[in-house]
């Protein structure tokens, strides 16, 4: 969700002009690629995030996370001209991850730019590059293709070329996925859900050859989670009946929002919205982190009744939480196993877990 994370809840990031409007996420948005896979300057957050899980030549299994976030600080109807490049319009973080389960070793790393001197920065349309900071890219091609070029610390890296093998997923209501009640406090909100993916992995001094899926999430918004929601649950799976399914649970005090939501991808073609009441998620296991103290489950049973799907879900190992500043979460490589319509299914993606740690407040008002 992104997806679904504005993780950039930092006042050091920067603040609007006084009296500066953003645009509200709202209904009516016409959809249009490939010019929405770049940035809209409008909003106050927007993020490209990708998630994979790649198999290595040889044996060996990868997961990754890829992550750019956008923070605006001048409204479009606030950018006077300046002269110094020290003044941004918005300022660029990026969350970079990888998961070697044979290992069980996990990887992250955090980036901070206001690239003033080009080292950080979001594509215009037409461009080659659509978000970038620090060595770190996402990259547009002409035959609609995609690449990746990650660095989560000093040690390892990622790259990879990765294709769609469907059309772009809209979710919500025609693209608007609501998080609270309220005008605005939403997002918009599209998935490439099974991209190929093909590159290598570079960590432990070697280099493998790497083939799996990707998983790209895009939203952007200006508001987002309303006071009492303190964190969410967010899944993606890609199930060998060749079905795709998100879900995210929102959180508030008192237990699950009614703003959760989801879709789910037919194998065949099509989609349905799903709405809180269409499905459940129940948490079961948990670990304890010893860095930060948040207690994660890392096992849940997921089902959508209407659909006769019901999923055990399990991660591939615990160790998967970003200790960062100012926020630290869950993000790691899950697998899963269950029926749907009647028939065994397998699943792999990827868990996010926020507010477990430390309430969030950077989505909210």
């Amino acid at each position: 969700m992104t997806r679904r994370l504005f993780l950039i809840g930092t006042a050091a990031m920067g603040r609007a002009a006084a009296g500066s409007v953003w645009t509200p996420a709202v209904g009516g948005h016409v959809w249009e690629f490939p010019r929405d896979h770049y940035s809209h300057d409008g909003y106050r957050t927007e993020w490209w995030y990708l998630t994979g899980v790649l198999e290595a030549e040889g044996g060996g299994r990868y997961g990754f996370q890829f992550t750019i976030f956008r923070r605006g600080v001048r409204p479009v109807g606030a950018r006077e001209a300046v002269r110094s490049r020290f003044v941004k319009d918005d300022f660029a973080m990026g969350h970079f991850t990888l998961s070697d389960v044979r290992a069980r070793r996990f990887r992250f790393g955090q980036r901070l730019s206001r690239g003033v001197f080009g080292e950080a920065g979001f594509g215009k349309s037409g461009e080659a590059r659509l978000a970038w900071i620090e060595g770190n890219e996402l990259r547009l091609e002409e035959d609609g293709s995609m690449k990746l070029v990650a660095r989560p610390d000093g040690e390892s890296s990622l790259e990879l070329e990765m294709r769609p093998t469907g059309a772009a997923v809209v979710h919500g209501e025609g693209g608007l996925s609501r998080k609270a009640a309220g005008e605005g406090n939403a997002s918009l909100y599209y998935s490439l859900t099974r991209m190929a993916a093909a590159g290598t992995v570079r960590c432990d001094g070697r280099e493998r050859k790497v083939t799996g899926r990707v998983w790209l999430d895009r939203e952007w918004a200006s508001n987002q989670l309303a006071p009492g929601q303190i964190g969410w649950d967010w899944f993606s799976l890609s199930l060998s009946d060749g079905s795709d399914l998100m879900l995210y649970r929102l959180r508030n005090a008192s237990g699950t929002d009614p703003f959760s939501s989801g879709t789910l991808v037919r194998a065949g073609g099509g989609q349905r919205h799903l709405k809180s009441g269409d499905f459940t998620m129940t948490p079961g296991e948990t670990w304890r982190s010893a860095a930060t103290g948040g207690v994660y489950p890392v096992e849940w049973v997921l089902e959508v009744p209407s659909e006769r799907l019901k999923l055990t879900v399990l991660a591939e190992f615990p160790e998967q939480e970003l200790a960062l500043t100012p926020v630290a979460y869950w993000e790691g490589m899950i697998a899963a196993r269950g029926e749907a319509a009647g028939r065994e299914v397998t699943a792999e993606g990827y868990l996010e877990m926020t507010g477990y740690a430390a309430a969030l407040r950077a989505l909210q008002r």
